[in-house]
């Protein structure tokens, strides 16, 4: 009686064709933002506003004026604080705010085409990160947004060119393996048979057992193996965000629509909102759940 037991659960764990989801299902994570956290990023804005209101620019020429580097901060403090809290539309107009008095902060004008994306205005996204590579301010970050915003347009040829770059210029190994899972994925969803990945290490850690399942080198079980090791519990829903969105982009690159709908709308229901997978999983929600007329079991219809 026992060994046909331990054969029927044998044969249900097999059965079970999406671990991480079933992972994602049977856990239940803190808030991403606990109430101190708040508390403290809601004090931090009161600061500031309360600074700029004492000591308030000037509405027009910012950049003109005496203490405009300290302006474009408190405005840049203040846009990562209502980003923090995901408040995408009040980070745009503090970073918008930020450029006025600091036009010429390369990083100010990434992270405003950054907030766009997160607002879902891909357009001007990119037409602002298209804007700083004319004017010869390319970096890391902007390649990592037109990878981003050519992955939502599927745009595959730039989105495997602009993933290149991003992981050749990552600053660590870590940073660079997410973009080879970019570039890796890109590939897959132009058609190429043999998918090759940038000449750079990749890293030791986490995220490369994500890399290794999108490769076939690890099974998704011995993925949901790798989340499980992380024992710190908001960690371990991070890492488990990522796992799932990479995987709802390989079942997308299958042809798997709708088994990348439920990875996607798992992602999404983790809100991890300040990491790009809660981002792009968004994105990838909105062209994929339309229904004209129907309603949605998807968090954003």
């Amino acid at each position: 009686m026992l060994a046909t037991l331990g054969l029927a659960t044998s044969a249900l764990a097999a059965a079970d064709t999406t671990p991480l989801l079933t992972y994602a299902a049977t856990h239940h994570y803190p808030p991403v933002l606990q109430p101190a956290t708040q508390a403290t990023l809601q004090k931090q804005i009161a600061r500031i506003t309360f600074d700029l209101s004492k000591d308030p620019p000037p509405a027009e020429n910012c950049a003109q004026t005496l203490g405009a580097k300290r302006f474009a901060t408190l405005y840049d403090d203040l846009a990562q604080a209502y980003s923090n809290m995901a408040k995408h539309a009040e980070a745009l107009e503090a970073y918008t705010k930020a450029i006025d008095c600091n036009p010429r902060a390369d990083f100010l004008h990434a992270e405003l085409a950054a907030s766009l994306l997160d607002l879902g205005r891909y357009t001007d996204a990119r037409m602002e990160t298209q804007r700083q590579l004319h004017l010869g301010r390319a970096n890391f970050t902007l390649y990592t947004l037109l990878t981003q915003l050519d992955f939502i347009d599927e745009h595959w040829a730039d989105a495997i060119a602009n993933a290149r770059i991003a992981a050749t210029m990552a600053p660590n190994d870590e940073q660079a393996t997410y973009w080879q899972c970019f570039l890796w994925l890109a590939q897959l969803r132009s058609g190429s048979q043999e998918p090759a990945l940038a000449k750079r290490r990749i890293a030791e850690g986490w995220p490369a057992p994500i890399l290794e399942s999108l490769q076939g080198k690890i099974t998704e079980d011995e993925l949901v193996d790798a989340v499980r090791e992380e024992h710190d519990q908001p960690r371990q829903r991070d890492i488990l965000s990522e796992a799932l969105f990479y995987t709802g982009q390989k079942k997308l690159a299958a042809g798997q629509k709708d088994e990348a709908v439920k990875y996607f709308t798992a992602t999404v229901n983790l809100k991890v909102v300040y990491f790009i997978e809660h981002q792009l999983a968004t994105g990838e929600l909105r062209k994929l759940v339309r229904p004209v007329g129907q309603k949605s079991n998807s968090p954003l219809m």
